[in-house]
């Protein structure tokens, strides 16, 4: 791998250390350790610098090394001026369970389409700087480590490569991060065992989603590691009671076979859901009947000759969300169509259709680069993205959102509410960008995902958790990772989402905007 850095929201800081040091490291040069003491062992290897806009403060970031303790990988990330902005920026909650820590900081591999997530201790608390009882290093040793300077370390599982990229709160994502044996980073690492007052459980790695929505949520596209799920409401495609096709239904057909042309053949199997309204045994013979409609029509608009194609009924048994409202029905009313193909997914990027169908803007536009004000119940920000990254098959964002209210800012306006045909998201997550989506043609892509708990299917977004507490006049970074549209330029947009069969009932987007003219810069 390439030991260049690409960092949404940074640069490479030769400047910059000519300012914080006196003169730029030789290329090659063994810098000493923030922290480290006179005799500590020596780093035999140099961390990623970047530069980092944290509330307003540029600050110089250390990333790395990852240093192997056997079974454990330990992360530093340093200022090597200090700076409280830096610990702010990392401490983000995570669940419940956590204390503060940097558990928002995560490894990510773009080729395998992964992301990994803090080591827990057996007390289910991130394996982490400030997970003691005291909630501080939780020995001398790594204290000593810190020798007062804003260090942090974070545990992952030992990885098998020569370097790591770094998804860092309010920073980006971080490339090329050394790994090494732990002898090798001297004092730029810790033992796991000094980090927190329990042993290690377990870590989490999840395959990264994407989740699209094209003809204004009709068609939704589920693509994970192992099978791609296109669910076409049944609103669009029949009419109450009915099994027929509606005259609109070609257009939701040809869009959701689209999404599964795109593997090129597989296993194919054509599903009907119904709502809970009626008798139940009813409602799983109409989903059967509606299941092989579509299944028909879907062979005569496209080549189904590379698909094993079966049919089934589920009738009311699955609901996709839960409740009995009539939003909560009109989700869960659909046929999908689940693919698992003969190649993998995740190397088949999401499928944009109707390239001159951009949906109408619903509040003010302006290029990335220039930004918009936004007003939010009260609430004032500008807000701004002057470039998106291009790494692998994600694109990466560093939107810069400037409070210019007199009060600390919140953004619930970004995010959408647990309740989401996405799937269960962390009930946590009302200050997460969730809701910042691109748009391309006829289709929304929204912020890639992964399941965090596999028992009880609850997603994060791969993205900042938390945008809160913006202090009047400070610019707040905020991180979010898309799948790539594989254009050159995208928009961005905050629409609102609606409770289904309650348009005046807004889920999310409060404050709508759109950002045009973003350019892709290619890693």
């Amino acid at each position: 791998m390439r030991r260049s850095v690409a960092v949404a929201g940074a640069v490479t800081l030769a400047a910059l250390l000519g300012a914080c040091t006196g003169g730029a490291p030789e290329p090659g040069r063994t810098t000493a350790p923030t922290g480290a003491a006179s005799g500590d062992a020596v780093a035999q290897v140099e961390p990623v610098l970047v530069e980092a806009l944290l509330d307003g403060e540029q600050v110089a970031v250390e990333v790395g090394p990852l240093a192997l303790h056997d079974d454990v990988g330990v992360l530093r990330i340093a200022a090597p001026t200090p700076s409280p902005a830096l610990r702010l920026a990392l401490w983000h909650v995570y669940d419940s369970t956590s204390s503060p820590s940097p558990n928002g900081v995560r490894l990510v591999d773009p080729d395998a389409g992964t992301v990994t997530t803090v080591l827990r201790t057996t007390a289910d608390r991130p394996l982490a700087t400030g997970n003691s009882s005291a909630g501080g290093p939780a020995t001398d040793a790594a204290a000593d480590a810190a020798d007062g300077d804003e260090v942090v370390h974070a545990a992952f599982p030992a990885v098998d490569d020569d370097t790591v990229d770094v998804l860092l709160p309010r920073i980006g994502w971080v490339r090329d991060v050394p790994v090494v044996a732990a002898d090798a980073a001297g004092a730029l690492t810790v033992p796991p065992a000094e980090l927190a007052d329990e042993p290690a459980a377990g870590a989490s790695t999840a395959s990264l989603e994407s989740y699209t929505e094209s003809l204004a949520g009709q068609v939704r596209t589920r693509q994970g590691a192992d099978e791609v799920e296109v669910a076409v409401s049944s609103d669009v495609l029949f009419a109450f009671d009915s099994d027929q096709l509606a005259p609109e239904a070609d257009e939701a057909l040809r869009t959701a076979a689209a999404q599964v042309a795109a593997h090129g053949g597989g296993a194919l199997t054509v599903v009907g859901h119904t709502d809970d309204q009626g008798d139940e045994a009813y409602n799983l013979e109409l989903s059967q009947r509606r299941a092989q409609t579509v299944a028909t029509r879907l062979g005569e608009l496209v080549d189904l000759a590379a698909y094993d194609v079966t049919v089934e009924g589920r009738g009311e048994s699955e609901p996709l969300v839960a409740g009995t409202g009539e939003g909560e029905r009109a989700v869960n009313r659909r046929v999908a169509l689940v693919l698992v193909p003969s190649s993998e997914p995740a190397d088949v990027a999401p499928v944009v259709t109707d390239a001159e169908a951009l949906p109408d803007a619903e509040g003010p536009v302006a290029p990335g680069a220039t930004g918009v004000s936004v007003t939010d119940d009260g609430a004032t920000f500008d807000v701004r993205l002057p470039e998106v990254r291009r790494v692998g098959r994600y694109l990466v964002g560093a939107l810069e959102v400037t409070n210019t209210g007199a009060a600390p800012l919140s953004l619930g306006s970004l995010a959408v509410g647990a309740w989401d045909a996405r799937g269960t998201l962390d009930p946590q997550l009302q200050f997460a960008p969730t809701n910042v989506t691109l748009v391309s043609g006829g289709t929304r892509l929204y912020p890639v995902d992964y399941v965090r708990d596999a028992d009880s299917g609850a997603r994060d977004p791969l993205t900042d958790r938390i945008v809160n507490d913006i202090e009047p006049g400070a610019t707040r970074t905020v991180v979010i990772v898309w799948p790539d549209t594989g254009e050159d330029v995208v928009t961005l947009d905050v629409a609102p989402r609606h409770h289904p069969g309650s348009p005046e009932n807004r889920i999310a987007g409060r404050a709508p905007f759109r950002l045009t003219d973003v350019p892709v810069v290619e890693d």
